[in-house]
């Protein structure tokens, strides 16, 4: 099989497993031929080559030898129905990929499948051996620490689905009383993803261990807070999701006798909960009954494993600075030699993206800007009045509109509806914070970028070190790359700023308003290894190529083990029976 990178695919992939509610695909035929064995890994040893510190020799230097430690899987079997929840939990994902080609995207669901399963194996595999630490860590001492780390990490995220399925219940409750629906609950998010993107936090190396044992603290508890009738359609909530845990298992024929028995343990004891404390209480208990395991717990899990395999493929060690430099040096000599020879070359990687260590003219810089954008409505407004009227009476007009823009505030990457604002309002708050840095372009350009992900709606401008590049002078014919005014605010800035001012007469276009910020110049010829590449100061060109040389380290190692474990047990170790599922696409023909 030809395999591709496959562990981020297989996270995202365990991550949409987890949900208790949603909608399928599609329901295929019968409950036998739902039971039928689509694909089977046979039971295989796993060996892992394990370093054993043997003490100081004489001389006081380590000694230390090799040995193999073996673990022993277990026969796993996967049925044809695993495939249709599969494809039903990622149909939206799987058919930006293959489209209406089912034959391909089946087929891609049962070996993802697979995949899952041996990835997991080798994960298990890793720990035993203890070459992955779950739950605890070895001191500076060499002495064995337990911990709650990774338990931790699952509980949270044990939780966050029950509170997002505990709203969906709410949701589906308000709905039958035609009363308006709710996006949260309690202090957890429904959904990781937000509007805006939130400041990335500073990488912190240090591998953070937590001692203590989280629970969801009372405060989370649904129906013990709030008016009566919130506390009402909490418990509501709360019957109903008890009642989907029960029916989701009741008739799953993979679930073993040994299910059944924690299945009637997790029943009595909701029950004891209820009868004794009321159901109010019932919230801290679910997180570990054996039904949220089965149903979302063991994906969950899966997925703190597959972030630790990752983090363990990727501890390649540190990279020397003699590989540094010589990946710098030849890269700067093939940019003089290549952009010397011909401008285009130069042109076309400057406004791609790429790293520039040659600059053979100083033609190009750099604007960073917060565009605080017209509404839809506006934009419609705009749309119709251009067919109709003259530039610069489409100018004249887009100033008055100007006037009418509702700015928010970001909170947490959402709009802080809160705090309605004006273009003027957010203008001050921007020269309020900018004009005492003028004079200083490392600390401007920190606070704009600050500024950025407090303010602006473009998604371009977020997480964009170095900004927007600009070329001053355009060649005969050619077009411009932004929009006109846009361009033309970003060559005022270059005529008349200095680098880290801000121009704060705002610069209007179709979007919106853009406050707009001269972010850095370029100058003929080399940067050198230990030059910042931002006024900002956040990483040199040394810190890129030490990154670039890292990154290629993990994936060879990735490739390295895709081949020797997942590949070779893939190969190895499982069976596929296409004649039992191929009717899945072949019915959708």
């Amino acid at each position: 099989m030809n395999k591709k990178r496959v562990l981020t695919g297989i996270l995202s992939t365990v991550v949409a497993g987890t949900t208790l509610t949603g909608c399928a695909f599609f329901e295929h035929d019968t409950e036998r031929d739902y039971q039928q064995v689509a694909a089977h890994i046979e039971s295989y040893v796993v060996e892992t080559p394990v370093k054993v510190d043997d003490g100081l020799d004489e001389a006081g230097f380590p000694l230390s030898h090799i040995e193999t430690k073996k673990y022993t899987t277990e026969a796993i079997d996967i049925y044809k129905y695993d495939i249709v929840q599969y494809v039903n939990n990622n149909i939206s994902s799987l058919q930006q990929s293959y489209g209406s080609d089912y034959r391909s995207l089946f087929r891609y669901a049962v070996e993802m499948l697979v995949d899952i399963e041996l990835v997991e194996n080798a994960v298990d595999a890793l720990i035993d051996a203890g070459e992955i630490k779950w739950n605890y860590h070895v001191d500076e001492d060499g002495n064995t620490v337990p911990d709650y780390t990774e338990t931790n990490a699952i509980n949270r995220q044990i939780y966050s689905v029950i509170d997002s399925s505990l709203v969906n219940l709410k949701n589906e409750i308000l709905d039958e009383r035609d009363k308006p629906q709710i996006t949260t609950s309690g202090d957890s998010n429904v959904s990781t993803d937000t509007t805006y993107p939130t400041k990335p936090e500073e990488e912190n190396d240090e591998d953070v261990r937590e001692y203590e044992k989280w629970e969801p603290s009372i405060s989370r508890y649904p129906g013990l807070s709030g008016d009566a009738e919130n506390r009402s359609l909490d418990r509501e909530a709360v019957r109903r999701l008890i009642n989907l845990l029960k029916n989701r298992v009741a008739d799953d024929f993979r679930v073993t006798a040994e299910d059944k028995r924690l299945f009637e343990e997790d029943e009595n004891n909701i029950n004891k909960i209820i009868n004794e404390k009321g159901i109010e209480y019932v919230y801290p208990a679910l997180g570990q009954t054996h039904w949220i395991y089965y149903i979302t717990g063991k994906s969950v899990e899966r997925s703190q494993k597959i972030s630790s395999l990752q983090a363990y493929l990727n501890d390649t060690g540190s990279v020397e600075t003699s590989e540094v430099v010589k990946t710098y040096t030849s890269t700067l000599n093939e940019q003089r030699s290549a952009y010397t020879a011909d401008v285009s070359e130069f042109e076309s990687a400057v406004t791609g993206g790429s790293t520039v260590l040659f600059y053979p003219n100083n033609n190009y810089f750099y604007v960073k800007h917060i565009l605080l954008p017209f509404s839809d409505e506006q934009k419609g407004w705009l749309t119709n009045y251009k067919s109709k009227h003259t530039e610069d009476e489409v100018e004249e007009y887009r100033k008055r509109l100007v006037d009418n823009i509702v700015c928010y505030p970001h909170l947490y990457g959402e709009d802080d509806k809160t705090r309605p604002m004006t273009v003027s309002d957010v203008m001050e708050i921007v020269r309020s914070k900018m004009l005492p840095l003028s004079s200083n372009v490392a600390a401007a350009d920190a606070a704009f970028d600050d500024l950025i992900y407090l303010y602006n709606t473009d998604p371009g401008a977020f997480n964009n070190n170095k900004g927007y590049v600009v070329k001053y002078k355009l060649n005969d014919g050619e077009n411009e790359t932004y929009m006109q005014e846009f361009a033309d605010g970003a060559r005022y800035m270059y005529d008349n700023l200095n680098v880290g001012e801000v121009y704060y007469e705002p610069v209007i276009t179709d979007y919106g308003v853009h406050i707009m910020y001269f972010a850095s110049t370029t100058k003929v010829g080399e940067v050198a290894l230990s030059d910042y590449t931002t006024p900002g100061r956040l990483e040199t060109y040394y810190d890129i190529f030490e990154k670039q040389i890292k990154s290629q380290r993990e994936s060879e190692a990735y490739t390295k083990w895709e081949n020797e474990v997942l590949t070779y047990n893939f190969n190895k170790h499982v069976t596929l029976y296409e004649k039992r599922y191929k009717d899945l696409w072949e019915d959708r023909s």
